[in-house]
Formats: structure tokens, C-alpha cells, sequence
């Protein structure tokens, strides 16, 4: 059977490995293609790559995903300004209930990264 990695969320962690026993080939090429498109492909920035994903989970309204990736965007380099830009745009396709779910989790997630950030800007200078 396929190993799955275990870092997931308990939830994730169970369907992976019911996918993992049911359908191994399956999930073998969907962990391909997502490292194909977001480490091997350069046409966009890992930045950019991470605003779309932001943009479509809120869409979708996937509150998992957008606080994964609002974290990814954020370690790619992507600004609040242009995190936000991507939840608003998301807004056009999905109405104004994807900002509803979006903006509470990109206030926690961001207030999270400034303490982590200013927790490891004091370490530095100590």
C-alpha cells in the first residue's frame, strides 16, 4: 500500500488513507501533479501559484485550504494587500459569502504569522 504522509489533519490523514488503500494509483498521480504544477512548473511564481489556490478555496468556501495556503502565500512572499486582492476576487465568482468565511480565517492566520514573526526577530537579536 502507498504510505501516506501523516502530517495531515486527523480528518485528511483518514480519507488519504482510504484513498491510498482504494484507489493507491490514483492519489500516487493527484501527489504528482500537485508537485509538477506548484515545484516544477515556472510559468507562474510560487507566489501567484498559492494567490490562485487562496482565491479558489474561498471560492469553494474549503476554510481548510485557504488557511493552508493564506500560510504558503505568506512564506512565498505574498503580502496582506495581495492576499486580500485574491480573497476579493474570489468574491466575483463565488458572491460575497466567500469573504464572510475568508477574512476571519486571513485575520487569524495572519495575526498568527506576525507573533511567529516577532517571536523569531526577538530570537535573532538575543
Amino acid at each position: 500500500m502507498l504510505k501516506v504522509r501523516t502530517s495531515y489533519p486527523a480528518d485528511v490523514l483518514k480519507s488519504r488513507e482510504i484513498l491510498a488503500r482504494e484507489a493507491p494509483e490514483y492519489l500516487e498521480l493527484f501527489h504528482k501533479t500537485f508537485l509538477y504544477i506548484l515545484h516544477e512548473r515556472s510559468a507562474l511564481t510560487p507566489k501567484v501559484k498559492e494567490l490562485i489556490i487562496i482565491a479558489v478555496d474561498a471560492a469553494q468556501f474549503y476554510e481548510r485550504g485557504i488557511r493552508s495556503h493564506i500560510k504558503s502565500a505568506l512564506k512565498a512572499g505574498a503580502t496582506r494587500d495581495e492576499i486580500v486582492e485574491a480573497l476579493l476576487a474570489s468574491s466575483l465568482a463565488a458572491g460575497i459569502h466567500a469573504l464572510s468565511v475568508s477574512l476571519p480565517i486571513f485575520d487569524e492566520v495572519i495575526e498568527q504569522w506576525e507573533k511567529e514573526r516577532k517571536v523569531t526577530r526577538k530570537k535573532k537579536t538575543l
